[in-house]
């Protein structure tokens, strides 16, 4: 995957505090002062250091003895994060609809610098395991709707993506790849199988507002289970949705034209 960014020099205890701050997650909600200094390979006495700046913060919370927890502070953040997300939001009604239509996965994705980025998801069957969920950062080179998004950049972007991908792509990946991104961008429409999770088929098209691509919504099913009909099908509904949460956005943004 390409480097999202370089890396900004003269913050290196900055960056640990915040590396600390996001090792936190739904599966892993706390943490101790022992499992810090493992995991970045720093010292007991600098992983205290930077979990009590987190305390002081408010960020970080001691839930049982030696155990830490994030604080309700950053529920704050979240809902300030929220509120920015008119994609998340306005997609989240759409994306619901088409799984009771489909009883199929659907999911909104937008592109955070080098990286897609899930942010709405809706599934209906738990059983299957998809790598796209809320807030889950994937690359812009594997499946239908990273893949949408990378087709919109323009050409010297998508070549700079290219060149900073970890390992490189083959010659032959590489002039496949971009033969695949020239298609989806004349047609704003593309699917996938296999390319980020085994089996798993998926269709995209990208949600364009004021001529720019915001973000882009997709289908994702067991290949075996969709036969071609089910597909054809499946492309206009994902290309309908496209539409759909484009024109919502548009109409939240007028309806609130001060933010």
């Amino acid at each position: 995957m390409a480097n999202p960014a370089k890396a900004t020099r003269g913050v290196d205890s900055a960056r640990r505090v915040l590396q600390i701050l996001l090792q936190f997650s739904e599966t892993k909600p706390e943490t101790t002062i022992e499992e810090i200094a493992k995991i970045h390979g720093i010292s007991i006495p600098s992983a205290y250091r930077y979990l009590s700046l987190l305390r002081e913060m408010y960020l970080v919370e001691e839930r049982n003895r030696g155990s830490y927890s994030l604080s309700p502070q950053v529920l704050r953040l979240a809902a300030a994060s929220e509120v920015s997300l008119d994609l998340a939001s306005v997609s989240r009604p759409v994306l619901e609809r088409i799984m009771h239509e489909t009883h199929e996965t659907a999911l909104v994705v937008k592109r955070i610098r080098d990286a897609a980025v899930c942010v709405a998801v809706a599934q209906p069957d738990k059983s299957l395991a998809i790598s796209f969920r809320p807030g889950h950062i994937m690359p812009l080179h594997r499946g239908a709707a990273a893949k949408t998004l990378l087709a919109n950049l323009p050409a010297r972007k998508q070549q700079q993506y290219f060149a900073a991908l970890e390992p490189q792509l083959l010659p032959e990946e590489l002039f496949r790849l971009e033969s695949q991104l020239g298609v989806i961008g004349q047609t704003n429409f593309a699917e996938s199988e296999s390319e980020v999770d085994s089996g798993v088929w998926a269709v995209a098209a990208p949600v364009i507002v004021s001529s720019r691509v915001v973000g882009a919504v997709s289908i994702v099913a067991p290949a075996f289970r969709i036969p071609e009909e089910t597909r054809v099908r499946f492309r206009t509904i994902v290309k309908d949705a496209s539409t759909e949460i484009a024109n919502g956005i548009l109409n939240e943004s007028l309806s609130h034209p001060n933010g």
